[in-house]
């Protein structure tokens, strides 16, 4: 974990933020920062989350999935329904817009200063302005919007990377890479996001960053298992399959603690055994 990381990590209170909703639930090894306002009428945050100071959400309905990360500063203009999937990463000062329905993958990341909006409206519509709609926005998994990013309302599909600085204007198919403004896709040039690793080779490195993980924190190596094959579920242990890129949650301590670990590098969802 780079220093700047670790010591967001570390000033975070774990206090608890200005909640305005009667249907709120929260999970384990929540920490937020100072100031984080969240005025939502439903509001679902996952395990081993951390949000920053200055965080606004707005969103009439606001779901997070598991070890989200949200650094200072973003806001989340709405009203509008808000779901974002496990592993979410947000850059510092980043607007993600819900006001017609926002939805966000597993395991996606978005830079810094990058705007995300399902809306236009301003122009005075009674003297005639056209531009006053809103649409629904959707990323799909493992999408990566590098930073100063802003995105119009449309479709971005798996695995997608968008460049630093782009402009996105259309939909994004998956697979592909795409820079500019507005953005185009470079796959030809740049290649795609993600190349194939072998299964053995995935097992061997997730074997040795658990290794590391359980020398620095004295947890029990035993404590967790990784197969290539599907998962099976095992008592008191946690199992990662890289093949499906899934995990056994059994929820204890140590098991997010290594989840945490292991982000931003390597990502697990939980599945089925």
């Amino acid at each position: 974990m780079s220093p700047g990381i670790a010591s967001f990590f570390r000033r975070l209170t774990g206090g608890s933020p200005r909640i305005s909703g009667s249907d709120v639930q929260i999970g384990k090894d929540v920490r937020f920062g100072r100031n984080v306002r969240i005025r939502s009428k439903r509001v679902r945050i996952g395990d081993g989350c951390r949000i920053g100071d200055d965080v606004e959400i707005h969103s009439s309905e606001f779901t997070m999935g598991d070890f989200g990360t949200i650094y200072d500063r973003c806001f989340f203009p709405g009203p509008g329904r808000l779901s974002i999937g496990h592993n979410f990463w947000l850059g510092t000062g980043s607007i993600i817009d819900a006001q017609g329905g926002t939805t966000i993958g597993d395991n996606v990341g978005i830079g810094a200063y990058s705007q995300l909006w399902g809306h236009m409206k301003y122009g005075d519509t009674l003297a005639g302005c056209r531009f006053h709609s809103s649409r629904a926005l959707t990323i799909g998994k493992d999408v990566w919007l590098v930073g100063h990013v802003l995105v119009s309302p449309v479709t971005i599909g798996d695995r997608a990377l968008v460049m630093l600085g782009s402009m996105v204007t259309k939909d994004l198919a998956a697979e592909r890479t795409y820079a500019g403004s507005p953005a185009q896709d470079v796959t030809e040039r740049f290649g795609t996001q993600f190349r194939e690793i072998a299964l053995p080779e995935r097992a061997q490195e997730l074997e040795r960053r658990i290794g590391e993980f359980c020398r620095q924190s004295g947890a029990a190596q035993a404590s967790f298992r990784v197969v290539s094959d599907g998962l099976r579920a095992e008592p008191g242990v946690t199992v990662f399959d890289v093949g499906s890129r899934t995990y056994t949650k059994l929820g204890t301590g140590g098991e997010r603690k290594l989840m945490r670990f292991l982000l931003p590098d390597a990502k697990f969802t939980p599945g089925q055994a």
